[in-house]
């Protein structure tokens, strides 16, 4: 399929990529700016602010699904993370693409408070929740606990609306995950926590 990638030249963007890629999906990027992203031929590049949907509106037409795998790199930017979101599933909504996968972190399986200085990727996190769950989008959130540099081991245990067995999970075996989501039609409309297989 033809797949838009938001965040490509993220530590888990880059191996989104390139999975996608690997299964012979034609692939988008989308990034904030040129010249930050490593990629294979054939790749379209597109760039601007996610905020923004004349900025995006180009990259989404024609696609078939949508992988963001945006964050919230400073508490200080917040809603920054969340309005990407909304501005994303809109535009898709206004293309017709048919599925979104999103990733967040294990914050997203619940409302309880969260105080320090992960409240505020806490509380985008359930605000993107919140906005793909009422969107007419066919949507996956993919939930994962610490993302780590570790070297990937290949796999990662899934589990269907709950948190993932371990507490870590390596960038490329998120990445793996997230491209996974696209041929898993029974994750659609749940939040799926994903992590490294348990010790």
């Amino acid at each position: 399929m033809k797949v838009l990638v938001f965040g490509a030249d993220g530590r888990t963007g880059r191996h989104v990529t390139g999975f996608a890629i690997e299964r012979g999906h034609q692939v988008r990027c989308f990034v904030r700016e040129f010249g930050r992203l490593e990629h294979a031929d054939g790749v379209e590049v597109f760039s601007g602010d996610a905020r923004n949907g004349a900025d995006i509106d180009p990259a989404v037409e024609g696609v078939e699904a949508i992988v963001s795998v945006l964050s919230l790199a400073k508490a200080e930017d917040e809603p920054a993370y969340s309005d990407a979101t909304s501005t994303i599933v809109g535009a898709g909504e206004r293309a017709g693409v048919g599925r979104i996968v999103i990733t967040a972190n294990n914050h997203a399986f619940n409302d309880d408070e969260v105080t320090g200085e992960f409240a505020a990727q806490a509380r985008e996190h359930r605000r993107n929740r919140d906005t793909v769950r009422a969107s007419s989008l066919d949507w996956t959130i993919l939930a994962a606990p610490w993302v780590t540099d570790d070297e990937p081991t290949g796999g990662y245990e899934a589990v269907l609306d709950a948190k993932g067995p371990a507490r870590r999970i390596p960038a490329p075996d998120f990445g793996l995950a997230c491209v996974d989501a696209l041929e898993h039609d029974d994750w659609l409309g749940h939040i799926v926590g994903v992590s490294s297989p348990p010790t």
